[in-house]
């Protein structure tokens, strides 16, 4: 005939007691004072042409080879991709046009969109829906459709 085991008490206590141990240790470390951080040495004066803001790149900046920026943004649930000479200052676009391929989460397969002038803008006619958490494959052509330069980058990153 089998009898039930009975539980063994001591290995239960001192698992009991550990465990409660580990929890009040871990609640003197969660309220431990935090150690001031080290004072900062004093800048020195700037001059008055330092004060100017660095220029800012709207949307994800992208660095081309021969040292000008790009800005990929998504604007009004459009692609918006901007120029920018080597200073980080708007210039005129010098591709043509743009290809965009991306795979959008909850969708199967991937999405395409070509984008075209629009002033000083290359602009997508196609709406990206959200979330915006995927990479896009963005290829600059030039007149003659040829590639002149391929970017990848994580949307996720706006």
């Amino acid at each position: 005939m089998l009898h039930p085991m009975k539980p063994n008490r001591p290995p239960l206590f001192s698992l009991l007691i550990a465990l409660l141990l580990s929890f009040a240790a871990a609640q003197a470390v969660q309220y431990a004072p935090a150690p001031s951080p080290a004072p900062k040495p004093a800048a020195p004066p700037s001059s008055s042409k330092d004060t100017a803001p660095a220029p800012k790149i709207e949307g994800i900046p992208l660095a081309r080879n021969d040292g000008r920026w790009l800005g990929l943004a998504v604007e009004g649930g459009n692609f918006k991709l901007r120029f920018y000479d080597k200073d980080k200052k708007p210039v005129k676009p010098d591709a043509a046009r743009a290809a965009v391929r991306w795979s959008p989460q909850g969708k199967i397969g991937e999405q395409h969109t070509v984008l075209n002038p629009a002033g000083n803008t290359l602009t997508s006619p196609l709406l990206v829906p959200p979330p915006l958490t995927f990479r896009v494959y963005l290829t600059l052509l030039g007149a003659d459709d040829q590639a002149i330069e391929t970017f990848v980058t994580d949307l996720h990153d706006l």
